[in-house]
């Protein structure tokens, strides 16, 4: 059981200070692909280049998903946030300061940070806005990462044009570094987030057993959402990678243009995330709006094939419509998920009252709430670090068009296996 936190000025300040550095983390992932050019030009490198510091991002940040968790559950989801923002504004900063032989291996630090920073924020929000509002507090956590990566992708654009890719860099790393202090004071200790009730204890931390992280990256359900959600990571990732460079080199268009078409995913995905995060909150039939939302995620990319700009407008809608809905109902499900599958393990029959049981057993499980998040993550983010190499090289030899194809392609391959997943949400085990 976790005992969240009375709706006061408290927690009302921590949700906002969560999402501020969302907004900021939006950033630091995102305005690589903005200066690109600026960096191209710079170093005489094609897409090849973007192509490496994509994949070197995302080997970190899926790499360290699972370490993430697991501190987590040692340290607390507070001090792993404050530790990962750390390290990925510190790295980001120095991207500003570096070689350009340096930056492969300071985006693969930015994604380490960005992936202890993921999972926490996740579990904090949700515990910050209480039960039954599970959906919202990610729709509302995802929407804080589109502004982040409105102002990335498009307001980057704008910076560096006035004040170089370097100082733009140095920028927005010492926001990062901002909001990690303001994490650190806004942000309620433990003893502050476990309010006695009547007539309950308050929870002990279990020891970290090697069998509960076992049975969490054992648990099929989590691999099926991390499947899914690598379906959307390809569809989403490669046009916020690569599309400004592709509309600027290839379409030619101007580089203010081609950042706000870039942003349509996110400001879409902005709008959206919040709605599907209500619907979430609503409903119990997850499958059906799952595949729709992946279905549709990959047609979109899709259109990316019709080389115009038009075609690119509509795909960066599409795709920014419908992955808000996938990357929703996929956090705030596997948040859950395995709490409910070992409960539903114990007793098929009586699974409402498993469910509601406060046992040590559920308090263990409950210290594995962010692992949960980070496996899944961390499985379609690692399992998709080749897709910006194959993409750039697909590019390179055979051309765009092709490129997005095979995108679309493998994203609706992954899509699949969200019809291999229970129709209906169990109820959320938050005591």
């Amino acid at each position: 059981m976790v005992i969240n936190l009375k709706p006061n000025i408290s927690s009302r300040l921590a949700v906002l200070v969560l999402l501020f550095s969302r907004v900021i983390y939006a950033i630091n992932w995102f305005n690589i692909a903005s200066i690109f050019p600026h960096i191209a030009s710079e170093s005489r490198q094609d897409v090849f280049l973007l192509g490496l510091l994509s994949g070197s991002f995302l080997i970190g940040i899926g790499l360290f998903q699972i370490p993430g968790g697991i501190l987590a559950a040692i340290e607390g989801p507070r001090k792993t946030a404050i530790y990962g923002i750390t390290l990925a504004s510190f790295a980001a900063l120095l991207c500003g300061l570096s070689q350009i032989d340096w930056l492969e291996a300071l985006r693969f630090i930015v994604g380490v940070g960005m992936a202890l920073f993921f999972g926490p924020s996740v579990t904090l929000i949700t515990r910050y806005l209480g039960k039954g509002s599970e959906g919202l507090a990610v729709g509302l956590l995802n929407s804080a990462h589109s502004i982040g990566g409105i102002i990335g992708l498009f307001g980057w654009t704008i910076i560096a044009d006035f004040i170089g890719w370097r100082q733009s860099l140095l920028l927005s790393g010492g926001l990062g570094l901002i909001s990690s202090l303001l994490l650190i004071a806004f942000l309620p200790t433990k003893e502050k987030e476990q309010v006695e009730e009547p007539e309950q204890k308050k929870i002990k931390r279990h020891k970290l057993k090697l069998s509960d992280i076992k049975s969490v990256l054992l648990d099929k359900s989590l691999f099926l959402f991390g499947l899914v959600l690598l379906g959307a990571q390809i569809a989403w990732g490669l046009p916020l990678t690569y599309i400004i460079f592709y509309l600027e080199d290839y379409l030619k268009v101007n580089s203010i243009e081609a950042g706000f078409v870039a942003s349509l995913i996110l400001i879409c995905g902005l709008i959206s995330a919040p709605i599907f995060g209500k619907i979430y909150d609503k409903i119990r039939n997850i499958k059906k709006l799952l595949f729709i939302c992946g279905v549709a995620m990959s047609a979109g990319l899709a259109c990316n094939a019709i080389t115009s700009t038009s075609a690119v407008v509509i795909s960066n809608i599409l795709v920014g419509v419908s992955s808000a809905g996938v990357f929703t109902i996929i956090y705030t499900s596997a948040r859950v998920a395995h709490m409910n599958n070992s409960a539903v393990m114990e007793n098929k029959e009586k699974m409402e009252t498993v469910l509601k049981k406060e046992s040590a057993t559920n308090q263990a499980q409950h210290q594995y709430e962010t692992l949960n998040i980070s496996w899944v993550n961390g499985l379609s983010l690692f399992g998709a670090f080749w897709v910006p190499f194959i993409f750039s090289f697909v590019v390179h030899h055979m051309g765009y068009a092709l490129a997005w194809l095979l995108g679309s392609l493998f994203s609706f391959l992954f899509i699949l296996p969200s019809l291999r997943i229970n129709n209906y949400k169990l109820q959320n085990n938050q005591g």
